[in-house]
């Protein structure tokens, strides 16, 4: 049994409907699932700053499930720099048609995404202990993804070249960037303002053909 209260996850799921996004019983226990395998082993390493689970559903399930709105339903989706997995393996439980791949380098982290994807039984995630740039360059991986996706990975012109190698034709990027970044906007890349759940201003640059 997780320990956030009935009421948190309901607002998720409210929030979420009104952000384009369906969340199903099945759905909601793999969220569950999810929040329960963080919080425990967020105790050993550092996954998330947060530890109040009212908070991780906010500040990270929903911003995640927020970039999910803006992709399809199906196809292949690279989540660039996972961590603890956000935004990637929210995705993945949105999106369970699509293919979802979470590449992270650092050895913890990747341990703690293969473990995550097994017990909310995640089947279309799939996790990569890499580093990005090396993948980037590889047969199966470069230009073969309908959307890459990252959240504050390294500097805004940095990680749009990144993710552009792993897009095939048509595909796009999408970025979870800080309100306080200063970056000139090119003309191709779309800014979107949303709020979360309790107010917080969040802000994506979607790159699209």
């Amino acid at each position: 049994m997780t320990s956030a209260q009935a009421a948190d996850w309901r607002q998720l799921i409210d929030w979420s409907f009104a952000h384009g996004i369906t969340i199903c019983d099945s759905q909601l226990d793999q969220l569950r699932s999810y929040l329960d395998v963080l919080l425990l082993w967020n105790r050993k390493i550092a996954l998330v700053s947060q530890s109040d689970p009212k908070q991780i559903i906010c500040k990270h399930f929903a911003d995640s499930l927020f970039v999910a709105s803006h992709c399809p339903d199906e196809g292949r989706i690279v989540d660039l720099g996972s961590g603890a997995g956000f935004p990637g393996l929210p995705i993945a439980i949105a999106r369970p048609k699509a293919r979802v791949c979470l590449i992270e380098s650092r050895g913890k982290k990747a341990s703690f995404l293969e473990h995550a994807s097994q017990v909310t039984a995640t089947r279309n995630a799939e996790i990569l202990h890499r580093r990005i740039q090396s993948v980037a360059h590889e047969d199966g991986f470069r230009a073969s993804f309908g959307v890459a996706t990252g959240r504050a990975l390294t500097s805004a012109t940095q990680f749009f070249a990144l993710a552009g190698t792993f897009l095939g034709p048509g595909g796009q990027t999408i970025a979870m960037r800080s309100l306080n970044e200063s970056w000139p906007l090119p003309p191709d890349i779309e800014e979107i303002r949303y709020a979360l759940p309790d107010g917080s201003p969040r802000r994506l640059l979607i790159a699209r053909p």
